[in-house]
C-alpha cells in the first residue's frame, strides 16, 4: 500500500502537469466544449422527456445483456450515470451530453493529428457542435448517442494503427468497436469501410496479412459475444425486431431514395451536405495518387483523409441503395458527420476547386450559415416554448370527446404523475394485489418516470405484430397475478377495451385526469379504466418465430 502512495504521488504530478499544459494549448476546444455543455445542459432541463428516453431509462432499470430492440449500452450507460447522480430529466440526459463532449474532443484530437492544425481542428468541432443533430443527439438519450462517440473513438484509433502503423492502437480501436457493437447495429458498417481501404490502397493492403486487424475483430467480436448470446437464449428477439418486424411490410419506391437525401440534409444543414458530398469526391480522386508521396507527412494526411472518406463515404452508399426499398430514418447515418465535419473543414482551408470560390464568397457563405443558424433557433424554441409559435389547434383539446393535439403530449406529465402516485397508495394496500397498465411502451415508461414512487408500469394484451417495446413482456413475466387489479391509463378514448376485455372479471371507466391551463383550456387528457379482479390467459406474443 505504502508503495503504491508513493508511486501516486510521483506520478500525479506528472499528469497534471500534462493535463494543465493541454488545456493551455487547447483553450478553444475547452471553450466550445464549456459552452456546449451549458447550452445542452439548459436545453435538457426544459423538454418533457419523451417515450423514447423515458423506455431507455426503463432498460436502466432493467439491466440486463441485450433487449428486444437493440443492444444494451445505453441502458448500461443510463443506470451508471443515475446511480452517481440519482434519477431525473437531466441526469438521464446528461447521459447524452457527456456522450457528446466525448465525440467533441475526439473529433479534435482527430482533426489535429490528421492535418496538424488548430484552426482545421476547431473548425470541425464547431460544425458538429452547429449542427441540428448535435442538438437531438447531444442532449435527448437515444441509442445513437452512444454509437456516435464509440464511432468517432473506433475512427480515431484505428487511423492510428493503420496510418502511423503502431500496432497496440488496433487493440484500443478494438475496445471502443465492442462498445459502438454494443451501442446498435450500424456500428457493424465500420468494418466494411476499414476493410475496403486497406484492400483498394496497395500501400496498406499488407496490413490485411498481418494478425492484428484480426486479434483486433476477434476482441471487439468478444466484447459483443454477451448481447448475441442473451439472443440466442432469447429467440434472437433484437434479429426480429431489425429485420423482420420492422422490415415488414417495405416496398421498392423511388422516393424514398430523396426522403433519404433530404433527410440527411436536414440533420447536417444542405450547405454542409453539399460540401461533404463534394470533398469526398475529391479525396477519392486526389489523394488515391497521393498515398505513395515521397513526403511523409503530406502522405500521412492524404491517406488519413483519404481513410476518413471511406468511413464517411461507404455508410452514405449504403443507406441510399437500401433505401429504394427500406424507408432510411435520417438519423441512421449520424455516425459520419463527425468525421465528415473534419472533410469539411479540410475542404475550405486546403482543396481548391470551382466550386469553392461561389461558396466562400462572404456574403453567400455566411447567409447560408444564418439561415441554418435560424432554423436550429426555430426548432429550439419550439422546444423551450411551443404556445408562443404554434397555432392553438396544435396544442389545445377543444373538448373531452375530441382528439388530443400532437402537441398535447408536451403537457400534464408531472400532474399525472402525481395523481398515479396518490392511486397507488389507495390500491397497493388491498390485499388482492395491483398493477399499473398502459398501451405501448412509450406511454408506460413516461408515465412510471414521472410518478414520484417509479411504480413498474405494464401492457396489456400486446399485438404479436406489435413494434416497438416488447421488453415489457419480458419484464412482465409471472408479475401479474390472478385476481389482481389493475388501473390502465392513456391518453386515447376508449382503447382499454381490445386491451382489457376478456382479461378481467369486470371493468369500470374512473373519470378522465384532464390538465388545463391558467385559463381552463384543455392542454391534455389522460383516460383510466379499473379492472378488477385479473383471469389471467394473455396470449405470449413476445416472438413472431
Amino acid at each position: 500500500m505504502a508503495h503504491a502512495i508513493l508511486l501516486l504521488l510521483i506520478i500525479t504530478p506528472k499528469l497534471m502537469s500534462k493535463y494543465l499544459s493541454f488545456v493551455k494549448d487547447h483553450q478553444s476546444l475547452w471553450l466550445i466544449l464549456l459552452v456546449t455543455f451549458f447550452s445542452h445542459s439548459i436545453i435538457a432541463l426544459i423538454p418533457p422527456l419523451q417515450g423514447d428516453e423515458a423506455y431507455f431509462w426503463e432498460w436502466s432499470r432493467h439491466l440486463s445483456l441485450g433487449y428486444y430492440s437493440h443492444p444494451p449500452m445505453t441502458g448500461w450507460l443510463i443506470a451508471l450515470i443515475t446511480s452517481i447522480f440519482d434519477v431525473s430529466k437531466y441526469t438521464i440526459r446528461l447521459t447524452s451530453i457527456l456522450l457528446h463532449l466525448i465525440t467533441l474532443c475526439y473529433v479534435y484530437l482527430l482533426a489535429l493529428e490528421t492535418i496538424n492544425s488548430k484552426k482545421i481542428a476547431n473548425v470541425s468541432v464547431l460544425l458538429l457542435a452547429l449542427m441540428p443533430l448535435s442538438l437531438v443527439f447531444g442532449t435527448a438519450i437515444t441509442t445513437d448517442s452512444s454509437l456516435i462517440a464509440f464511432y468517432t473513438v473506433s475512427v480515431y484509433y484505428t487511423r492510428k494503427a493503420i496510418i502511423l502503423n503502431d500496432k497496440k492502437f488496433w487493440y484500443l480501436a478494438a475496445i471502443f468497436c465492442g462498445g459502438m457493437l454494443l451501442s446498435k447495429f450500424m456500428a457493424l458498417l465500420f468494418f466494411p469501410g476499414v476493410f475496403l481501404f486497406l484492400t483498394v490502397n496497395s500501400k496498406y493492403r499488407h496490413l490485411l496479412l498481418s494478425k492484428e486487424p484480426y486479434l483486433a475483430a476477434a476482441i471487439a467480436l468478444f466484447l459483443f459475444s454477451p448481447f448475441i448470446y442473451w439472443n440466442a437464449q432469447n429467440d434472437w428477439l433484437t434479429v426480429q425486431f431489425n429485420f423482420f418486424v420492422r422490415q415488414k411490410g417495405q416496398s421498392i419506391s423511388w422516393e424514398k431514395p430523396f426522403i433519404y437525401i433530404l433527410g440527411q440534409m436536414a440533420i447536417a444543414v444542405p450547405l454542409l451536405w453539399i460540401l461533404m458530398l463534394d470533398v469526398m469526391i475529391r479525396n477519392f480522386k486526389r489523394f488515391s495518387k497521393q498515398t505513395h508521396s515521397i513526403n511523409n507527412e503530406t502522405q500521412n494526411r492524404s491517406a488519413s483523409l483519404l481513410f476518413l472518406s471511406y468511413l464517411v463515404g461507404f455508410p452514405l452508399f449504403f443507406f441510399l441503395l437500401i433505401s429504394i426499398k427500406v424507408r432510411v430514418g435520417a438519423h441512421w447515418a449520424a455516425i459520419v458527420y463527425p468525421s465528415s465535419c473534419i472533410l469539411i473543414s479540410c475542404w475550405f482551408f486546403l482543396i481548391k476547386g470551382k466550386i469553392q470560390p461561389a461558396i466562400v464568397r462572404m456574403k453567400t457563405f455566411i447567409s447560408s450559415l444564418v439561415f441554418a443558424g435560424l432554423i436550429l433557433v426555430i426548432g429550439i424554441w419550439v422546444l423551450i416554448h411551443p404556445k408562443s409559435i404554434m397555432p392553438d389547434k396544435y396544442i389545445y383539446t377543444p373538448s373531452l370527446q375530441d382528439k388530443q393535439p400532437i402537441l398535447s403530449h408536451y403537457y400534464g406529465w408531472p400532474e399525472i404523475g402525481q395523481h398515479i402516485s396518490k392511486l397507488e397508495q389507495e390500491w397497493r394496500a388491498k390485499p388482492e394485489g395491483f398493477f399499473f397498465t398502459s398501451k405501448d411502451y412509450s406511454l408506460a415508461s413516461t408515465l412510471a418516470f414521472y410518478a414520484p414512487t417509479h411504480p413498474q408500469f405494464y401492457l396489456m394484451n400486446f399485438p404479436r405484430d406489435g413494434i416497438h417495446g416488447k421488453d415489457f413482456l419480458i419484464w412482465e413475466k409471472s408479475k401479474k397475478k390472478p385476481g389482481a387489479n389493475t388501473i390502465y391509463i392513456t391518453d386515447t378514448k376508449n382503447s382499454y377495451q381490445n386491451r382489457l376485455s376478456g382479461f378481467f372479471e369486470k371493468l369500470k371507466e374512473l373519470p378522465p385526469f384532464v390538465v388545463r391551463d391558467d385559463d381552463g383550456r384543455i392542454l391534455r387528457i389522460f383516460y383510466l379504466t379499473l379492472g378488477l379482479n385479473y383471469l389471467g390467459g394473455e396470449p405470449d406474443n413476445l416472438s413472431i418465430f
